[in-house]
């Protein structure tokens, strides 16, 4: 159920967000040598990218909602108790001006008294909790979801594999930023700040963020966790069907492993500068495995996980929007945010270029863009195949339309087919039904004669 107030907090929190921002901009704008907040900005980078997601997975919820996807029905959810897509904008929302706060907060350390390089630290440990907590607070039951669906994505070799589990692997898979930028807090609160003389300095402006000689090694295993899980969860998908296709399905994240190891070695062999034949090598590597993952990533998006490409043309018979230039944008969209994810990973790994670093921030969040575009997709696709095994309806046309195939197995007797809001009796031959009103759970559904 939505609250009353909710969209009047929602409100009050885009209000406070545009006056943070705004004042977040001067404060930057306004810094000589924008060197120094580097440090800063780095350590927000990773929540960033989460709050960008939950913000998009709201809009997701939106779209699944005027579009009839029935996701609850599609990630198992209960449909009497979840959250909708206000609950999720407001937990952005809120979150968005908490993470406004903090970075004001780490910018002005004067104004607290408090020390510049906790600030950070107080932000995610705050989202921990609200993560965590062991409180009937902050939405118990969607909290309780994420962690018994997050353990069985962890577990995954060793149990079955479900829509939800391979969704949010899938998840994952772009919010590798946000692991990184969690290695990058970790790092800098373990071996870079100075616990016992924090109050006497506490600016981060000669901080580096750089873990030394292991931290190209620690890159590419953070790299390939992600594409880890859901490999993983393909080979039990294999081992429980025997289905040919789920090993094709590995392979493609396979090459994202070829992908990761030879961006990582060419960039320890373009730190040596006597090895330039060294480094060329693995960079035509690099680049080939880039394009064959690219080719493998895109087909597999647009064909497997879509269902595009499969007709005369290049769209499917049943579509569920309404305009056909969504799915030539989502396809244009998907190719090239598919190529700045490749650079991305190269770029990731150069912590000695500034301009590397920067490129790889800008590109990570348009990884998380192109997550919420496949998301679109892959529930409407989805739908569509639930809605072909009679597991999901969107209208009565559908289930007419398969029972109209099977009449003669139908009894003379009545059927009655029972949704929230409306009885739809399939009456014998030559048998007329009268519109009438009968109670169904307390309130009054229409009768409506299918033929």
């Amino acid at each position: 159920k939505v609250e009353v107030w909710i969209m009047f907090r929602i409100g009050f929190a885009c209000g406070l967000i545009m006056a943070l921002l705004t004042t977040i901009a001067f404060r930057v704008l306004n810094e000589t040598d924008l060197e120094l907040l580097k440090p800063q900005l780095q350590l927000y980078k990773g929540s960033f990218l989460l709050i960008e997601f939950l913000f998009l997975i709201g809009l997701n919820l939106y779209c699944f909602s005027i579009s009839a996807i029935n996701h609850t029905l599609i990630f198992g959810l209960d449909p009497r108790d979840h959250l909708s897509y206000y609950h999720i904008f407001e937990m952005a929302g809120g979150l968005t001006v908490c993470w406004c706060t903090s970075v004001l907060a780490s910018l002005h350390p004067p104004v607290l008294s408090v020390p510049q390089q906790l600030h950070p630290l107080l932000f995610h440990s705050f989202l921990l909790f609200l993560l965590l907590n062991p409180f009937s607070i902050f939405h118990t039951q969607a909290r309780r979801w994420l962690m018994v669906t997050m353990s069985k994505v962890l577990a995954a070799p060793f149990q079955p594999v479900g829509f939800a589990e391979c969704w949010l692997a899938d998840q994952f898979n772009s919010l590798r930023p946000l692991f990184l930028g969690l290695r990058d807090l970790l790092f800098f609160y373990t071996y870079q700040i100075s616990w016992r003389d924090m109050w006497s300095d506490s600016s981060l402006s000669a901080v580096s963020l750089d873990c030394g000689w292991y931290s190209m090694a620690v890159t590419c295993l953070i790299q390939c966790f992600p594409p880890w899980l859901r490999f993983a969860q393909c080979l039990r998908c294999f081992w429980d069907t025997g289905h040919m296709l789920h090993l094709l399905n590995a392979g493609k994240y396979f090459t994202v492993f070829l992908m990761v190891t030879f961006a990582g070695l060419y960039n320890m062999a373009r730190e040596r500068s006597a090895l330039l034949v060294e480094g060329r090598i693995y960079l035509y590597i690099w680049a080939m495995a880039t394009c064959t993952g690219i080719l493998v990533t895109v087909s597999w998006d647009l064909r497997m996980d879509w269902g595009l490409l499969q007709g005369n043309g290049l769209l499917k018979d049943k579509l569920v929007f309404s305009q056909q230039s969504y799915y030539y944008a989502a396809m244009l969209a998907d190719v090239l945010l598919r190529v700045s994810w490749a650079i991305n990973i190269l770029l990731a790994q150069m912590k000695d270029s500034a301009a590397a670093a920067t490129a790889s921030a800008l590109l990570a969040p348009l990884e998380v863009l192109r997550r919420f575009i496949w998301n679109l997709f892959r529930l409407e696709n989805e739908q569509l195949k639930n809605c072909e095994r009679c597991c999901a309806v969107r209208d009565f046309c559908n289930i007419w339309r398969h029972l109209e195939k099977d009449q003669d197995a139908l009894s003379k007797d009545h059927h009655k087919i029972i949704t929230r809001t409306t009885i739809c009796c399939l009456p014998r031959p030559n048998h007329r039904v009268k519109e009438t009103k009968l109670p169904v759970g307390g309130t009054d559904a229409e009768i409506h004669p299918c033929i």
